[in-house]
């Protein structure tokens, strides 16, 4: 077991690339070690192919983690010394690169964005690997995240990002996850989903774990910020 955190994201990761264990064992191994960790990824093969299993802290599969995807990359390229360039989630094929010692993931395709009003809140509801509502707010440290955020996360069944606009292309997002069931330092798909609601080319995403990029490009949405092991 391995320890890491991107961007203020925190994880486990189990690498079970030469053996196979039950959903119940893999429920049991992040019951037991997640703890403070927001969640856990399984390193897995198939069909000859790196796979991420991501599971959130409380013991439900979640088909993607944009933070998780970077640290599984990071993990593959500097850990195992894997020159791969890709590798399968439960959202899809996904790729991944180094550039300036940042790790880029480039995220699933969204899913076109509903513009939806609930709880006096107007904002829009979109997928990126699971599914976001993100809201503008005047100023995020004023909202009271745990209460309002698990409000609209049990009526939406979605992660809540509250997004404060600071320039053109600058936001601060705070997320309320899914499966952690509370804030987080950062949630990279949700600041990939806020980035595209703000739709810049690229735009810097401010969050209580530090600051990530997102790259809005002709083949795509990129997501760029840093690993460590810890």
């Amino acid at each position: 077991m391995k320890k890491y955190t991107a961007n203020g994201n925190s994880f486990v990761l189990f690498d079970i690339s030469k053996t196979s264990i039950s959903d119940n064992e893999k429920k049991k191994w992040v019951l037991e070690n997640c703890k403070d960790r927001d969640g856990a990824l399984f390193v897995e093969k198939r069909d000859g192919i790196y796979y991420m299993d991501y599971f959130n802290k409380d013991g439900s599969r979640a088909p993607f983690c944009g933070n998780g995807a970077r640290v599984f990359f990071y993990y593959l390229q500097n850990e195992k010394k894997e020159n791969v360039s890709k590798f399968l989630t439960d959202a899809g094929l996904v790729f991944g690169k180094i550039y300036n010692g940042k790790i880029l993931i480039k995220m699933p395709k969204p899913s076109i964005a509903q513009k939806i009003k609930i709880e006096n809140f107007s904002g829009y509801l979109l997928k990126v690997g699971v599914p976001h509502f993100v809201t503008f707010v005047d100023n995020v440290d004023k909202i009271m995240i745990n209460n309002i955020g698990k409000k609209l996360r049990k009526k939406l069944n979605a992660n809540i990002n509250f997004v404060q606009k600071l320039s053109k292309n600058t936001i601060k997002v705070r997320t309320f996850e899914r499966g952690v069931e509370g804030e987080t330092l950062s949630c990279g798909s949700g600041s990939t989903a806020s980035a595209i609601i703000l739709n810049e080319n690229k735009v810097k995403v401010i969050t209580k774990g530090g600051i990530l990029y997102v790259h809005i490009l002709n083949d795509g949405f990129y997501l760029e910020g840093g690993v460590e092991n810890v």
